[in-house]
């Protein structure tokens, strides 16, 4: 734990809470406001899509179905929205209220019509046994506050023979052995907001703060110092996370918390315990899946091979073929390795 985190905890009276309610629920933009697929159609235009288009088609290819899709935490729509014009069905549940009122808006402005989306969370999924052919989530399951019970849930509502296909968070590598910590200030109503999040690789952990201050013109000087966060953002006014290192760490850590301690009048946070490859792998197991193929993401293929194309200048005349290019890529997803990689990509199938 860092010194920050251990302050927190000695210091405050923390509410515990869970993510959805600190973090997601108050976010306009859960991810960039112009990703494909989910704020906007796909287009053979853009480089950046060809990649995720293809990562789409690697979820078609793992989950091995086109019928009814459950998408747990589905966040603004993705994987969910981008996956609708081939299946029969999606169906996505998140417990921010605000995450499902976007997906929709997304849904609407896209035109799907086989895509609903309701208010729920992955540990009380409100369908009978066996409702869907298959699941999909992106980097969701881990940020449930009991993930071992949503893997468990996920099972029940697959039919037999369906397979979750997922992405998960691989902390042991993104984070190359370090904790990694951020921190931000900025005025909120009549207070002023400060949180802090921490992410440490072994065990690999996550947990968020969020402390509420009484109005001070010395916070309200400080504040200014942090710009605006592109993309993964809440709300288009505030500011953004800074990392926690050299000048921002001298005036907006601990020494920061001590000098207005007094002004903290509120103090809430969360902590989620992420799974590394065999610990994922063991639980998936556990919660009844017999079959468990953990690799890398077809992103790290298609990265590489579009890259190239794209600086060759060899794109443009593939665009009428964007779809089948993608879609034939993606069928290697099972021949990228997980070892090195931030990300795991899963396919864990119910089987009789």
């Amino acid at each position: 734990m860092q010194p920050i985190e251990e302050w927190i905890r000695r210091n405050l009276n923390v509410e515990w809470v869970d993510s959805a309610t600190l973090r997601y629920a108050g976010m306009d933009h859960q991810a960039p406001p112009d990703l494909g697929g989910v704020y906007r159609p796909y287009t053979p235009k853009r480089l950046d899509d060809w990649i995720d288009l293809t990562l789409i088609f690697s979820y078609l290819a793992a989950l091995g179905t086109t019928g009814r899709i459950l998408d747990v935490g589905t966040g603004d729509g993705w994987p969910g929205l981008p996956l609708a014009p081939y299946v029969d069905e999606v169906i996505g549940i998140d417990p921010a209220r605000k995450r499902i009122e976007v997906a929709e808006s997304n849904r609407a402005h896209l035109g799907h019509k086989n895509v609903t989306f309701i208010i729920a969370s992955c540990e009380q999924i409100p369908f009978p046994d066996r409702s869907f052919a298959g699941a999909v989530a992106g980097t969701a399951i881990e940020q449930a506050p009991a993930p071992d019970v949503c893997l468990h849930e996920v099972y029940r509502v697959l039919k037999t023979g369906g397979a979750l296909v997922a992405t998960f968070e691989n902390l042991e590598k993104e984070l190359d052995g370090q904790a990694e910590e951020g921190v931000e200030l900025f005025p909120n109503d009549d207070r002023f907001l400060y949180r802090y999040t921490v992410k440490e690789p072994i065990p690999p952990r996550e947990a968020e703060y969020l402390l509420e201050l009484a109005p001070n013109p010395e916070l309200e000087h400080l504040s200014t110092m942090f710009p605006r966060r592109p993309g993964f953002a809440r709300r288009e006014e505030e500011p953004g996370m800074q990392p926690l290192a050299d000048e921002i760490a001298d005036k907006f850590g601990l020494s920061l918390l001590e000098q207005f301690r007094n002004e903290i009048v509120r103090a809430r946070g969360f902590e989620l315990h992420h799974f590394s490859e065999d610990t994922l792998h063991a639980a998936l197991k556990k919660a009844g899946f017999t079959q468990v193929r953990i690799r890398g993401p077809i992103t790290r293929i298609a990265s590489q091979f579009f890259i190239a194309l794209h600086e060759a200048d060899e794109l443009p005349q593939l665009q009428l073929h964007f779809d089948g290019i993608c879609r034939g890529l993606a069928q290697a997803w099972e021949e990228v390795p997980a070892e090195e990689s931030s990300v795991l990509f899963v396919q864990a199938r119910k089987e009789p």
